[in-house]
């Protein structure tokens, strides 16, 4: 048996309860006491485990952070991971077209024939699309910053040859895709650089005085607020930060308002990073917004002066702040209120953590977030207002331009409303989309295509490229290219000759409800489209799909559109009348209506949108079929199904992470014994409910999922848990080896420790003679992060763990949280100009160093 390798498997004949005499390693007993069905020691037996394990010295230790890459394999690389989903496609495919065995030469002429008439109509906008953004995934995909330069050259090299190519008369399609995948490449790095600054890289207490450029309500007298034009006040004088800084103020009697100079004492740190491997990214997010450093208010803000920024963006976001104070005192505060801010202005911060929830669960999610569904609402409702006022006008009427005047009207009232609703990803997609459509109604074009989509995703990539991996960007542009494509397979299926032919001689109800029941029918084949195509990426950024969407969508969104959108539109006209108490009470008993919905199908689909960690090569294999069903002609089509075949078995297949640990080891969460899920945690946060949802489980079930004492064994130095692959139990009935997790909280047990446990989680720095399978020690989670681990359920096969997944690579892209720069054992400086100090505490002597250098006293 390894070293320190659980011994929980070995069971005494007869079928008798596994009884462990103490815990052997190396094969000396180290107590005479026996422990009944239980691996883990009590804490007087641990403490004197430790103390043997020190005496004892390591000869033959191996270095535990080199183990960490040859012993099992690192999910994070990328080759690792796209060459399974190229072996899953290619299997399947060959086992697909070995059952329907095609006639290849005429496939390939067909394929010819389909795709350039594709071309001829326009669509190769569509591919030149999808290129671009092929080349800024594969840009943020990389594990290292490329080489800028050599960059430049490739797009220059094909540009020039795809210019030569097309004045001697040749095909240009496939250098013209290679342009634009270069293109999306260069434009990203350019991104990158345009968006390089010098952020906070220590922990560090500051005087500073900003601009508000960004306000947000996060709970009652409570504001986060981004500070630009921050300047940086200390003994030395006033400096200039270069970057924005977004603090957290309580306790705040009279709000912050837009533009104001504000000066404060803050406690500033770095931007942190994901808290688990495939999590929101907060640094990415700041890096690209331009904010350097992140903290909370230590003294009362002093507002120097009102109005300090006089920008556009200043003045728009007070006007939306007015009109959520107006909507909110008209509905006297009501959950209802909240709900009408959120529709109007894209202001979210007022809704209840349970109505977003319930929303989410019942597949009305959307309906929070302004995109297609809003804009164009908007822009329809405004257009025929505007065609049927016009149409009063005989001589307008005549000369026929109604149209012309109305598109203008309709452009104008998408363009505010853009304006007020916060001009988020989704909405700009959808303000893109609206534009396009109604340029296209102007010069008599087809309106609802893919090239309107191709073409807005092309601008908004090349100004924010880094939206790509957004899942609202993910989430909005795959359901547009669903919706599009399934309207333009079915759009001549229910035509109004086709109905009045099937409804010929049918008199009474059936010719009554004909259109009812085709706009529900519409309604729900929508929401189930959308739905499905949207479903992968919702299962991978936020571990939860909504079962009953489609019922939910049936429910509410006929009020949504009929009642809540219409009269909230005439609200916001009215509002600078004092006109607009009655159309948003009308508003309010709709968002009534639309919350019990809500409420109603979220308790149908309890417990069951939560799925847990999802396989990322599943997810990329079939969002890859999603587009080749959506954009390829009707026979070609059948080309997705291995990959959608492939994409749902990773999907199955995959096992979750056995081990998820978070925050440097403050957080774990693990299986025990009976195949349950248990977390570290001693109260609910943001990373133990992060952690939850990565299980599978949601954030109320906190208490039911908190470690028990049979689960681990702690003394003062620390603990050690014994953890168990995902499903404890074998197809057999039998139990699958368990494996010792030891957090340890200092030098003095870690070598100890290392001798006891495969796994060593510690804030400390490790000693390189620890030969324990995995350590996770101080440097180890400030350059790679967090952690998945999954474990190996093979007993006596010579390693516990098959493989992990880190939060970062090991070489950081500039948008990852900067490496430390300091480990524990040194206190950070107060001032730039001082020194850091070694934390051991100081003597006599040196009190007066702490903190500071000579002359410098602590603050």
């Amino acid at each position: 048996m390894r070293e320190g390798q659980s011994s929980s498997d070995k069971t005494q004949s007869g079928g008798s309860a596994p009884r462990i005499d103490a815990l052997c390693l190396k094969g000396d007993k180290f107590s005479s006491r026996a422990f009944e069905g239980d691996l883990l020691p009590a804490e007087d037996d641990l403490q004197a485990l430790r103390t043997q394990q020190r005496r004892k010295t390591q000869t033959n230790a191996k270095n535990a952070h080199s183990n960490a890459t040859e012993d099992f394999y690192d999910e994070n690389q990328y080759v690792g991971m796209w060459g399974r989903c190229v072996a899953a496609v290619v299997t399947i495919r060959a086992v697909f077209f070995w059952i329907v065995r095609p006639d290849w030469p005429a496939a390939m002429s067909y394929a010819r024939t389909a795709l350039s008439q594709d071309w001829d109509r326009g669509q190769g906008i569509v591919w030149y699309a999808l290129s671009h953004m092929a080349g800024v995934l594969v840009y943020f995909s990389l594990p290292a910053e490329p080489y800028s330069v050599l960059s430049g050259l490739v797009a220059i090299l094909l540009g020039l040859f795809a210019f030569r190519r097309m004045k001697r008369g040749r095909s240009t399609i496939g250098l013209t895709a290679l342009l634009f995948f270069a293109l999306g490449f260069i434009l990203s790095d350019l991104r990158v650089e345009f968006a390089r600054g010098d952020p906070l890289e220590r922990p560090v207490t500051r005087k500073v005085e900003g601009v508000v450029t960004g306000l947000k309500q996060s709970g009652q007298h409570s504001y986060s607020v981004i500070l630009g034009e921050v300047l940086e006040h200390s003994k030395r004088g006033t400096t200039p930060l270069g970057y924005k800084i977004r603090l957290s103020l309580k306790g705040m009697k009279e709000a912050p308002v837009m533009g104001d100079k504000m000066q404060l004492k803050a406690r500033l740190l770095p931007p942190g990073g994901a808290v688990r491997p495939g999590g929101y990214d907060f640094a990415r997010t700041a890096f690209f917004d331009g904010i350097g450093a992140v903290g909370y208010a230590l003294s009362r803000p002093v507002v120097l002066a009102r109005d300090g920024g006089t920008g556009f963006l200043q003045h728009v976001d007070t006007i939306r702040s007015g009109i959520a104070g107006r909507i909110r005192r008209v509905l006297d505060y009501s959950p209802e209120s909240a709900f009408a801010v959120a529709l109007l202005v894209g202001k979210r911060d007022y809704l209840a953590s349970a109505d977003k929830d319930a929303l989410r669960n019942a597949g009305l999610a959307h309906v929070l977030a302004i995109s297609g569904m809003h804009m164009g609402l908007v822009t329809s409702l405004v257009f025929l207002a505007a065609r049927l006022v016009l149409s009063l006008s005989q001589s307008l009427a005549l000369k026929g331009h109604i149209h012309v005047y109305a598109s203008i009207a309709a452009l104008i009232a998408a363009t505010v409303y853009l304006s007020l609703s916060g001009a988020s990803v989704a909405t700009q997609r959808a303000y893109m989309m609206a534009v396009m459509i109604l340029c296209a109604g102007l010069l008599g074009r087809r309106a609802f295509s893919l090239r309107g989509l191709a073409l807005a995703c092309l601008l908004l990539l090349s100004l924010r490229p880094e939206e790509v991996l957004s899942p609202g960007f993910q989430m909005s542009f795959i359901a547009v290219l669903a919706l599009l494509s399934a309207y333009s397979f079915g759009k001549d299926w229910l035509r109004d000759d086709r109905e009045a032919y099937v409804l010929k001689g049918k008199t009474g109800i059936l010719r009554t409800l004909r259109k009812p029941v085709k706009w529900l029918f519409a309604c729900a084949m929508t929401s189930l489209i959308a739905g499905a195509a949207t479903a992968p990426i919702a299962a991978m950024h936020f571990e939860q799909i909504a079962p009953y969407g489609v019922v939910g969508n049936v429910l509410a969104m006929p009020l949504v559109t009929f009642v809540v959108m219409p009269l909230g539109l005439l609200a916001l006209l009215t509002i600078p009348f004092g006109a607009d108490a009655f159309f948003l009470q009308g508003m309010e008993v709709g968002l009534s209506l639309v919350l019990k919905a809500a409420y109603w199908v979220s308790a149908l689909s309890d417990g069951l949108t939560n799925l847990g960690v999802a396989s990322v090569s599943g997810y990329l294999l079939v969002i890859l079929a999603s587009i080749i069903l959506c954009i390829m002609p009707l026979r070609l089509k059948w080309l997705s199904v291995p990959a959608f075949a492939a994409g749902l078995i990773g999907f199955v297949v995959e096992r979750p992470p056995d081990v998820m640990i978070a925050d440097a080891g403050k957080h774990i969460g693990f299986y025990g014994k009976d195949g349950s899920f248990r977390l570290t945690s001693s109260r609910m946060s943001f990373a133990a409910d992060s952690l939850l949802r990565a299980g599978g489980y949601s954030a109320n079930s906190f208490k039911e999922h908190k470690t028990r004492a049979a689960d681990r064994s702690c003394d003062e130095e620390g603990c050690v848990l014994e953890i168990y692959p995902h499903r404890a139990m074998g197809g057999g009935g039998e139990q699958k080896p368990s494996v010792l997790l030891a957090q340890s909280k200092g030098m003095s047990v870690l070598e100890a420790d290392c001798q006891l446990a495969s796994i060593i989680v510690t804030q400390a720095q490790a000693p390189s003679s620890c030969n324990a399978e995995l350590v996770l020690d101080q440097k180890i989670f400030g350059e790679r992060g967090s952690v998945y681990i999954w474990l190996s359920d093979q007993a006596g096969n010579g390693h516990k763990i098959k493989k992990v997944r880190w939060a970062y690579d090991a070489q950081r892209r500039p948008w990852n949280p900067k490496l430390p720069i300091a480990t524990s054992a040194l206190i950070a400086a107060e001032e730039r100009n001082h020194l850091a100090l070694n934390a051991d505490t100081p003597r006599a002597e040196d009190a007066s160093f702490v903190g500071g250098v000579g002359r410098f006293k602590r603050n």
